[in-house]
């Protein structure tokens, strides 16, 4: 028998830049203490990871290290103004790499979530978010 388990209320999408349906969702599971990373294709769930505090952390860090390297290795079409948003970016994320390494985790992943949010979104269009 297969267990359904019921979606939080509030979650939020990072969507795949390839599109075609793709999209990754992030939930907290309070009662559980895990974050859940689902995979998505259209409006079907193809995967999901559930993640301890701790190991959240760790992807933190591996995403932002991805972001300092895309900060720091400009892409071969010379694109300046995407380099410099995403070095803000970097700056940002060390902010919030910060609050983690102060034990306050439940303010961090939230923030960090948001932030790399607004900030995918603001490289897509161009827009202020990315500033």
């Amino acid at each position: 028998m297969t267990t359904v388990v019921r979606l939080p209320v509030r979650g939020q999408w990072a969507w795949d830049v390839r599109g075609e349906g793709r999209a990754v969702r992030i939930s907290t599971h309070v009662e559980s203490g895990l974050v859940n990373l689902s995979v998505w294709r259209h409006d079907t769930c193809v995967g999901t990871v559930r993640l301890l505090p701790s190991e959240v952390a760790n992807l933190m860090t591996g995403l932002s290290e991805g972001l300092a390297q895309l900060a720091r290795e400009p892409r071969e079409d010379g694109s300046d103004s995407e380099a410099r948003r995403l070095r803000e970016m970097e700056q940002r994320l060390a902010v919030l790499e910060s609050l983690v390494q102060a034990g306050d985790r439940r303010r961090a992943v939230p923030a960090f979530v948001g932030r790399v949010r607004g900030a995918v979104r603001g490289l897509r269009n161009g827009g202020p978010e990315a500033r």
